[in-house]
């Protein structure tokens, strides 16, 4: 049996990605706010059970420390990609401005 934990924390961060992607087309342009902690609407301890799944015990404390901190990373870098496309496929060079 290989130790899963990378593995779970690139589900985060893709997880995230994915998230950040779809908040682009659906949030005004700006800031979204202050980091939280929730992940996919769940609390670290939450999240962390369900990238572990149906995997024996517990999931391991460094999942749910480190996972809500992977899934933040990817969801900055999905909304920050989505934009940019938006931005390169409107061919204003700059994203809209906000009040």
């Amino acid at each position: 049996m290989s130790w899963p934990y990378l593995e779970l924390l690139e589900a985060a961060h893709s997880l995230g990605r994915a998230d950040g992607g779809l908040a682009a087309q659906v949030e005004p342009a700006g800031s979204v706010g202050p980091q939280s902690t929730c992940c996919r609407g769940r609390e670290p301890e939450e999240f962390a059970r369900l990238l572990w799944a149906d995997r024996p015990g517990a999931p391991p404390s460094g999942l749910r420390v480190n996972a809500p901190l992977w899934y933040a990373h990817g969801f900055s870098e999905g909304l920050a990609a989505e934009r940019r496309q938006a931005v390169t496929a409107a061919g204003t060079g700059s994203l809209p401005r906000t009040s």
